[in-house]
């Protein structure tokens, strides 16, 4: 077991989104004697919360009440932060999903919303720890997508563009950092028991826990793994369909379409 003496690598720990879901069960996950978690999110009570549970296992927590989608204020804070205690793993989790009404279809400020969120609040808190990182030549950058980034959902399409959006860029930066020693790891989760799912009506196929879906995501990081993604079997059904006329996935899909409650059009 970790001591004060045995700080464990990663020392410090920025995650972002974790005041709920996937984000909360990370820091939980990460949660160890000796171990800096900064933990950000918009909404300070939930987050001071899951602090609690992280102080319980004598982590040194601090919270952030940052908004990701502010790229002034989500810069300067990681920038500051990094000055503080060099940051070993930046999480950058956080996420919005609104998905669509029976008879709704994702709006466009759903989906500017999301894109903000997804692939900008991602953008927003990576970009600036990167000087700093690659004058180390150290780092770990891991960015939390979705499946649907590997194959787009026909009921979310901004959803899944604003994922793949984050996972393209991701992909990008893992081959540029190569030579600066900074890895980036992309995680890919199918679905996952959040707040969300209360409102989704539809199949929900391989879904998991926030943290059996935090214990794949952290043991992964942990062996420095730089593609993540599961359920293993709705990943092998993706690839298999991935290779198949996209009419026939239609045709196949059927049965997985999904819509979440909320109010319909006039």
């Amino acid at each position: 077991m970790a001591t004060m003496k045995e700080v464990p690598t990663p020392r410090t720990v920025v995650i972002t989104g974790a005041s709920a879901g996937l984000g909360a069960a990370l820091a939980v996950a990460y949660a160890a004697p000796g171990r800096r978690l900064v933990l950000v999110a918009r909404d300070a009570a939930r987050l001071e919360d899951v602090a609690t549970r992280c102080r319980a296992r004598d982590a040194i927590v601090e919270t952030a009440r940052v908004d990701v989608t502010d790229p002034a204020a989500s810069a300067a804070f990681m920038m500051d932060a990094d000055a503080r205690y060099p940051i070993d793993l930046v999480i950058a989790n956080a996420g919005v999903f609104t998905g669509h009404g029976k008879d709704v279809m994702e709006t466009a400020a759903d989906i500017a919303w999301m894109s903000r969120v997804n692939f900008e609040g991602v953008v927003n808190v990576v970009q600036p720890v990167l000087p700093a990182m690659r004058a180390r030549k150290s780092g770990h950058i891991a960015i939390v997508g979705s499946l649907a980034a590997l194959q787009p959902l026909a009921d979310a399409p901004g959803y899944s563009a604003s994922k793949a959006a984050a996972m393209a860029y991701g992909e990008a930066l893992r081959e540029y950092l190569v030579p600066d020693g900074v890895l980036v790891s992309l995680v890919y989760p199918g679905h996952i028991a959040t707040a969300q799912v209360a409102a989704h009506v539809g199949a929900l196929p391989g879904l998991l826990s926030a943290d059996a879906a935090a214990g794949i995501v952290k043991r992964n990081l942990d062996r420095k793994k730089t593609f993540i993604a599961f359920p293993l079997k709705i990943l092998a059904l993706i690839r298999a369909g991935r290779t198949l006329h996209w009419r026939v996935r239609a045709i196949a899909g059927k049965d997985l379409r999904f819509h979440v409650n909320r109010p319909s059009a006039p």
